[in-house]
């Protein structure tokens, strides 16, 4: 799956910024997730693996995360997606570390 796909499944659209790049290497794996978020910065899209409920859409656990959480958190690829556990406060979105977001 495309990026411009996986922004449009997570809802996105209108808080990505294009033509953004990543400063750094990208894993891999992780290169097809990117995207740059006008709240979280550099990002990748990744499923709620903690969150998901097995049978439920996917897309309902799509979220963008701070390239340094994903990487600090571990993660799998499955089937096109990246898939990370990080905490989650229904509230107040991602529980990050605020010196892993990067504008």
């Amino acid at each position: 799956m495309d990026i411009i796909e996986l922004i449009r499944r997570a809802g996105l659209e209108q808080w990505v910024v294009q033509d953004k790049t990543y400063p750094g290497a990208l894993p891999p794996g992780l290169r097809s997730s990117y995207c740059y978020t006008r709240d979280t910065g550099h990002s990748i899209i990744v499923v709620l693996e903690n969150e998901y409920q097995p049978g439920e859409a996917v897309d309902q656990y799509l979220a963008p995360a701070a390239v340094k959480t994903v990487i600090k958190s571990g993660y799998t690829v499955k089937d096109g997606l990246v898939w990370c556990r990080i905490p989650f406060h229904p509230l107040t979105g991602l529980e990050e570390d605020l010196d892993d977001m990067e504008f």
